[in-house]
């Protein structure tokens, strides 16, 4: 014989709520959960950006140092002690001596002070050579 089993409506109810406060119970925890491990991995990515910006810094302080220590170096009398300590008899170039050309043509640009020097000696040279 089969036993008749009712299961009452109050009971289902309950059941029911129950149910009902046990999902949102999990999915509190789930979203707490998903929180702390986002906050753990902002966290990571923070300390990543922080360490890289002080390795920047560092890298800027550096290249400023160095960029200090070449200008120093390009001086003319550090130059000329470079020279003279890879054994180089060499010296600046005076203004007298630079000669600018055109970039194109090649050409000498007008008004230089060493074109003009070199023709007055070109023109001294060739009294020079004159003979009567």
């Amino acid at each position: 014989m089969k036993k008749n089993w009712k299961i009452s409506k109050r009971m289902s109810v309950v059941a029911q709520n129950t149910a009902c406060v046990g999902a949102i119970m999990l999915m509190l925890f789930v979203m707490v959960i998903v929180n702390m491990l986002a906050a753990s991995s902002c966290s990571q990515l923070m300390k990543s950006i922080g360490d890289k910006e002080r390795a920047l810094a560092r890298l800027e302080d550096e290249h400023s140092r160095e960029s200090a220590r070449w200008e120093e170096m390009k001086t003319p009398q550090n130059l000329e002690v470079a020279l003279k300590k890879h054994g180089l008899a060499m010296r600046s170039p005076k203004a007298s001596q630079t000669v600018r050309l055109r970039a194109g043509s090649g050409q000498l640009l007008p008004s230089q002070l060493s074109v003009a020097k070199e023709m007055q000696r070109a023109k001294g040279a060739m009294t020079a050579k004159y003979r009567r």
